[in-house]
């Protein structure tokens, strides 16, 4: 009952702190997505105190270091989860991101797995074995609602992306760590930003497969043409780019930019190449959503 009621405590000042560290960092929230495919748990039982637990010890790590995973509790209770913070963010950001995880959480009640998506940082908790793993879905898609008119913005993507995964492979070997940003030239007003990461658990094969599939299976699904703006999330890569004229300063925004360049009455949409989850849809499916900037971008279901 101590150690319930202490984590409770917790997650409460997290939740507290988070608050006003989101409202100061103005973090850019995307989506969160629960799968009920592994079952629910027991309300009645420890899983949601270990969750707690694990999102108050793992945001405490983020202070240092961009990715770390915790285990908390043990057997049918037992928690594994991850977080991923994007490399070009200060760590101030990292872990405000980590701890905003508190704010989500309820939205998942008694699912026993779910991926917390910011541009910023990813977190994904489970009751089953998710270290060192690399899986191909689920995947998550944010992007612009209507595609490019010009069909060689496609062919550029795909030079830019392959030159992209190379570069991240590479980085690994100098760094200990899958990132890597460029930038190209389209036309004479405009330019494209584009960034990729994988977690540093998975091997250099397993991360370039895990970039490959996501940004084709996105391309697939946007035959002719590309949208202006995407971003592709996975458990363990994330894969981000804008075309766009403005000039960015960084780290790159890529949500908050393509608001920025787009009339209000375009909003992002999601597409969740994955089944047997809630809230998931079949792919090109879009989901309205609305986005503050003043506290987080929520989605409006």
């Amino acid at each position: 009952m101590a150690t319930s009621s202490l984590a409770k405590i917790k997650i409460t000042l997290l939740f507290l702190i988070s608050s006003f560290l989101l409202i100061n960092s103005q973090l850019t929230y995307i989506h969160q997505e629960c799968y009920d495919r592994f079952g629910k748990y027991n309300i009645l039982s420890n899983f949601g105190n270990n969750i707690d637990n694990a999102i108050t010890e793992l945001a405490s790590r983020a202070s240092t270091t961009y990715f770390s995973n915790y285990t908390s509790g043990i057997g049918e209770d037992q928690v594994n989860a991850f977080y991923s913070c994007r490399y070009d963010v200060p760590l101030s950001v990292c872990q405000s991101c980590v701890a905003s995880v508190a704010n989500n959480v309820s939205s998942c009640f008694s699912s026993v797995e779910s991926l917390i998506v910011y541009e910023e940082c990813t977190f994904h908790y489970s009751n089953r074995s998710i270290f060192s793993v690399m899986e191909e879905l689920p995947r998550l898609y944010h992007y612009s609602p209507y595609d490019t008119e010009q069909g060689q913005f496609s062919v550029a993507m795909e030079g830019l992306v392959t030159l992209l995964i190379n570069n991240v492979t590479t980085e690994f070997l100098a760094s200990s760590r899958y990132f890597a940003m460029t930038t190209a030239r389209f036309s004479s007003r405009e330019s494209i930003y584009a960034l990729a990461q994988c977690n540093p658990d998975i091997t250099s094969f397993d991360c370039r497969t895990c970039l490959q599939s996501g940004f084709y299976n996105f391309a697939n699904n946007h035959t002719g043409a590309l949208p202006v703006y995407g971003q592709i999330f996975l458990q363990s890569c994330r894969l981000s780019y804008i075309l766009t004229s403005e000039v960015l300063s960084r780290p790159w925004r890529f949500a908050r930019t393509f608001l920025q360049d787009t009339p209000t009455r375009f909003t992002p949409g999601f597409s969740f190449p994955s089944t047997g989850t809630r809230g998931s849809s079949t792919i090109g499916a879009m989901i309205a959503s609305i986005f503050s900037v003043a506290l987080s971008w929520k989605l409006l279901l």
